[in-house]
């Protein structure tokens, strides 16, 4: 009986589930407290990444010998085409292909550099 409220009212997203396979209703999944959660994660991402960066600045620097300008320089071009590939695998998952098949892909390339 409470479903049939639900979906008379409009509170069911159609073709949404939870994890347990049930409709996700409007008030119950998602919202501010879901957003908030992504947007803190990808935060702390980017701090990661950025600490990374900063990192792989000194040890090019410091123990391969790079200058200080080719280092960072270096470290930048490796950023942009990190940034640029995120960016081409997120629309060619949402425009051509599954998600699925280009996770496949791109674990396949990963697996070819690490045997490099």
């Amino acid at each position: 009986m409470e479903a049939v409220k639900e979906e008379s009212d409009g509170s069911i997203w159609e073709g949404y589930v939870d994890w347990r396979k049930r409709p996700a209703a409007k008030g119950r999944h998602g919202g501010m407290i879901a957003a908030g959660f992504v947007l803190g994660v990808e935060v702390l991402e980017n701090l990661a990444f950025l600490a990374n960066a900063s990192n792989l600045v000194m040890y090019l620097r410091k123990y391969m010998g790079f200058s200080p300008a080719k280092s960072a320089n270096h470290v930048t071009t490796f950023m942009g085409t990190a940034f640029l590939l995120a960016l081409l695998g997120g629309f060619l998952s949402d425009a051509i292909f599954t998600t699925y098949y280009v996770f496949i892909f791109s674990s396949f390339i990963e697996f070819l550099v690490r045997l490099i």
